[in-house]
């Protein structure tokens, strides 16, 4: 992971799966009878259901593509700066955060890119506390999520602050006086 290739890789592969995911899952349920609007992976818990967001999350700025458009962009640039900055000593926790951000952010960015939208599918049906219902996410959201949180959780108890330690001055050895 240490090795950019390791990280290209990983990103590339991370994003090949968000990509498929949403193909796929919207050819199949895309093809269902309309009476069919969602489908139960836990029952009253997890369910898949087509969804086309044109904002970001929770559909904030929704009909606004160009910034929405430059953020992802800007997003992107920074966690690239800050993996090239830190790829040769940061802890793997700390690329591994940075390659779920990449692959969620060019993920979703490409359904703008090609589609104006971003294709959604898990329904996270369970009315949460103080929020309601949930937005429904795919695996690029899920990716961003994950991401921030391992992102957080290196700055916060993972971070090596190295203060410059003062340099010890160097003693030379007293000779002990021996007694007579």
């Amino acid at each position: 992971m240490r090795r950019p290739p390791f990280f290209i890789l990983l990103v590339l592969l991370g994003i090949a799966l968000d990509q498929w995911t949403k193909f796929y899952v919207f050819e199949w349920l895309g093809a269902l009878p309309q009476e069919h609007p969602s489908i139960p992976l836990i029952d009253g818990y997890l369910h898949l259901k087509l969804a086309r967001n044109e904002g970001v999350a929770f559909s904030l700025l929704k009909g606004f593509p160009s910034l929405i458009l430059l953020i992802s962009l800007a997003a992107i640039g920074a966690i690239v700066w800050i993996y090239i900055r830190s790829w040769r000593t940061a802890r793997a926790p700390l690329l591994v955060a940075l390659a779920l951000l990449l692959i969620g952010a060019i993920g979703n960015l490409i359904d703008r890119g090609a589609l104006g939208f971003v294709r959604d599918f898990f329904d996270f049906v369970p009315h949460v506390p103080l929020i309601g219902a949930w937005a429904i996410f795919n695996v690029a959201d899920i990716c961003i999520t994950l991401g921030v949180i391992l992102y957080l959780i290196c700055e916060m108890f993972l971070r090596e602050d190295s203060p410059e330690s003062p340099t010890p001055a160097t003693e030379t050895p007293t000779e002990v006086a021996k007694p007579n």
